[in-house]
């Protein structure tokens, strides 16, 4: 019995370092602003928008965090918004998952794009 106990921990040690090694190695690129596990750390905004076209909210975001703004000609839509002292990149994130669009951060660029 206290072999099979040693090898049960012996086992449960590998999987936990095993589960280190590959949440040490999977990195989730900076430029992929609203991936799951991605904290928003953006100063904070206020938006109070209704009806609004989303390429004039993400323009107001991309102005309130100094960011230059790329948008599709493809991205359409309206939103209404009433956001108080709300990080700004996930602001972004919010309007872009309302109008199923993905946003990237190159160089200082917003960039929106329909997702695929």
């Amino acid at each position: 019995m206290p072999e099979a106990r040693a090898r049960s921990i012996r086992y449960d040690r590998a999987m936990q370092i095993a589960l280190a090694l590959l949440l040490a190695t999977s990195t989730v690129h900076a430029s992929d602003l609203c991936a799951p596990n991605v904290p928003h750390r953006g100063a904070a905004i206020d938006l109070d928008l209704e009806r609004a076209d989303v390429r004039g909210a993400l323009r107001l975001v991309a102005d309130a965090a100094k960011l230059g703004l790329v948008l599709g000609d493809d991205i359409t839509g309206t939103v209404t918004i009433h956001l108080k002292a709300v990080p700004w990149d996930a602001a972004a994130c919010a309007i872009a998952s309302i109008v199923h669009v993905e946003l990237e951060l190159a160089d200082k660029i917003l960039i929106a794009k329909k997702r695929s």
